[in-house]
């Protein structure tokens, strides 16, 4: 015999209630999680950074012997760190200041 007490009613509904509620958001984090994915497989690939840095050379592009900020400004960790390397505050990485940049990139 089923017991139809209001009581049990309300715990019936409830438990229906319940298992509704984990259902949809098993469903929304599936659908979240296929989105997630999706996005992963057609975003583009980011160009993995130089194993090596560039010749001081090929960064003086002027000839001057020395690395202004502009001439910097084609490395993006280089002309970040560049007010760090600087450290006679010139305006300009000679040689030397850039061998220390240099070296931590190797």
């Amino acid at each position: 015999m089923t017991d139809t007490t209001p009581r049990s009613i309300l715990a019936l509904a409830t438990a229906c209630m319940l298992m509704a509620i984990a259902e949809s958001s098993y469903a929304q984090a599936q659908r979240t999680s296929q989105v997630t994915d999706d996005a992963q497989a057609t975003s583009p690939r980011t160009a993995p950074a130089p194993s090596s840095p560039q010749p001081f050379e090929d960064l003086d592009t002027n000839g001057d012997g020395a690395i202004s900020k502009d001439e910097a400004a084609v490395d993006p960790p280089l002309a970040q760190a560049f007010g760090t390397l600087d450290t006679d505050a010139d305006g300009r990485l000679t040689p030397e200041e850039y061998a220390v940049y240099a070296q931590g990139q190797s």
